[in-house]
């Protein structure tokens, strides 16, 4: 017999190739196609693809531990990475380097992209759990991981034309976080008694 917790880990890793019906399908693809194409066109398919990755493995191990029983499928973590890469990059040029600012391409428009997915995602997210009388039981949660590892890792990943010294601080700094966030979820979702914690095997 399959234990349970050979059924959630097997989860961690198989939810970005699942879907639940066309549409998330097709939105997921789109989402992926358009904002991943930005990035990869200035930063390179391998840095994207790591950022894609790391936001699927963060928004799983959130989901995880969070909301355990609730359905994980898609790779909305991998695609609210990406999105967030383009929030990290602003943060650096907005924050910490005024004059990065007016270099950036299509600043506004990325920056308009991050908040409006943001807003829309809160709120769907605030609706389905609290006010819809028929919850889907969906792991937002699983986004704001994606959306986290997408900024730590973007930070570290993507890379910079000008290259400055505090950068290199912020670079160190987000990778050390994203690992131990990371770290501590690997270890909780390793520990944690398993008839207590993870969902029953149907």
């Amino acid at each position: 017999m399959v234990s349970d917790q050979f059924v959630a880990k097997i989860r961690l890793c198989n939810a970005a190739i699942t879907r639940h019906s066309y549409m998330h399908l097709t939105m997921n693809l789109i989402m992926q196609t358009l904002l991943g194409l930005l990035l990869e066109l200035v930063h390179g398919w391998w840095r994207v693809g790591i950022i894609y990755m790391s936001g699927v493995l963060a928004g799983s191990l959130s989901q995880s531990l969070a909301m355990p029983r609730a359905y994980l499928a898609g790779a909305s973590g991998g695609v609210y990475a990406i999105v967030y890469a383009h929030l990290g990059n602003l943060l650096l040029s907005v924050f910490l380097v005024t004059q990065n600012w007016s270099e950036m391409e299509f600043r506004w428009a990325q920056l308009l992209v991050c908040l409006g997915l943001s807003l829309g995602d809160i709120s769907l997210a605030l609706w389905d759990t609290y006010g819809s009388d028929t919850p889907s039981n969906t792991g937002h949660l699983a986004h704001l991981g994606g959306a986290i590892a997408g900024v730590l890792v973007g930070i570290y990943v993507l890379r910079n034309l000008r290259k400055r010294r505090w950068e290199k601080y912020c670079w160190w700094v987000a990778i050390i976080l994203y690992f131990l966030l990371i770290g501590t979820g690997v270890i909780l979702n390793a520990t944690l008694p398993a008839p207590d914690f993870f969902p029953p095997n149907e």
